[in-house]
């Protein structure tokens, strides 16, 4: 075999012929300049060599330059075919040259006239392919009369957002006090809010059939599901502390101990969260309200143990409910200190605590949510 004719098999030779089997559902992640483009071909071609009708395939890209790509590779293989060029011998059955010949051949005996007639084979971009879809169904899409894609949609989000302000004159008052709600939440900055719900629009997609126009979900449930992530961040934070905790043999109960002191010293004001629990925090929790008081107690330590700026204190003071004459309690909490600085990371994690979120909305975060679904139901 000569060097120009030597094509060698790479190492996923294996993985690329399993992606050709039009049986088999396929995902295939690679590299830039890895083939998958060339990959997609032999499959197009593969199935043309199957179907009734070139209409039966379709190709999305996400990009009209990926779709004229596509296209004009699957016409120039089909073109090589028709020259008559034989295939070499050696040529693999899923090679790009004998999938091309057969999916001529395929062509020829259906008279479907491809290489002259290339709008047959439909490979389009994803707006492409949906605005056939609506244009075929208008009815169940709900878009009637003239439908046209938007390449730079941005001035049709600020109409479509002015136009949702306007309605604070209107006359649905659920939208009215709505937006009433959130201009009063805003400082009544209109542009702000028109700047938002644009934001918003443009990032349809993530919210829209989940929450926004879900009408069947009960407003339980809907509040449910929106604080679950709030839940989650938290639970996990506070286990990954608990494990560190876990290596430092004795310092919760020596935590306690401090907090309550200086609790006591401050007149109930200090660590109160923490000083009040039974015992030190610790999962599993049973419900978002556990995890809730469990977050507050944390803050509390971190409240003990930290400054302000997140660094571990050398000593407390007065000020943090540690008298001059406590010189045992400072004793110990130096002792901590210098105990919970070998735990690498530790002093971060708990840093951190002061910017994780409440695990449940409050009733006047709720009533601004809810308003947010109407105006967005609405925009």
């Amino acid at each position: 075999m000569t060097e120009s004719t030597y094509h060698p098999v790479p190492p996923d030779d294996k993985s690329r012929k399993r992606a050709l089997d039009p049986l088999r559902s396929i995902l295939v992640e690679a590299p830039a300049g890895s083939g998958k483009t060339h990959l997609l071909t032999r499959r197009f071609l593969r199935l043309l060599a199957q179907v009734n009708d070139p209409g039966e395939i379709v190709a999305i890209t996400f990009t009209r330059a990926a779709a004229a790509e596509m296209r004009h590779r699957i016409l120039a293989e089909l073109e090589k075919a028709q020259t008559g060029r034989p295939v070499p011998p050696e040529a693999d059955a899923d090679s790009m040259e004998v999938l091309a010949k057969r999916a001529l051949e395929r062509a020829e005996a259906q008279d479907w006239r491809l290489i002259d007639l290339p709008s047959q084979l439909r490979i389009s971009t994803i707006d492409s392919f949906c605005h056939d879809l609506a244009l075929q169904q208008p009815f169940l899409s709900g878009i009637g009369g003239e439908l046209k894609i938007h390449d730079h949609p941005a001035e049709l989000y600020r109409r479509a957002a002015r136009r949702t302000l306007d309605q604070l004159d209107g006359t649905d008052e659920r939208l009215r006090s709505s937006l009433r709600a959130l201009l009063l939440w805003r400082d009544n900055n209109w542009q702000e809010m028109e700047e938002l719900l644009i934001q918003m629009l443009t990032r349809r997609d993530s919210w829209m059939n989940v929450h926004v126009m879900n009408r069947e979900l009960p407003e339980d449930d809907l509040r449910a599901d929106l604080e679950w992530p709030f839940v989650q961040c938290v639970r996990a934070h506070l286990e990954k502390l608990h494990d560190w905790m876990q290596q430092a043999p004795g310092a919760a109960e020596r935590i306690m101990a401090l907090a309550r002191f200086g609790c006591e010293q401050s007149g109930g004001t200090l660590y109160r969260d923490l000083a009040e629990m039974d015992q030190f925090p610790r999962g599993p929790y049973a419900n978002e309200e556990a995890i809730e008081e469990s977050l507050a107690a944390w803050n509390a330590v971190r409240a003990l143990l930290l400054t302000n700026d997140g660094s571990f204190r050398k000593s407390p003071n007065k000020t943090q409910g540690f008298p001059t004459d406590a010189k045992q309690e400072k004793a110990w909490f130096k002792q901590l200190t210098e105990t919970l600085q070998n735990l690498n990371g530790f002093r971060a994690c708990l840093a951190e605590v002061a910017e994780l979120p409440s695990v449940r909305y409050t009733e006047d975060e709720w009533q601004i949510v809810r308003a947010c679904f109407a105006v967005l139901a609405r925009a």
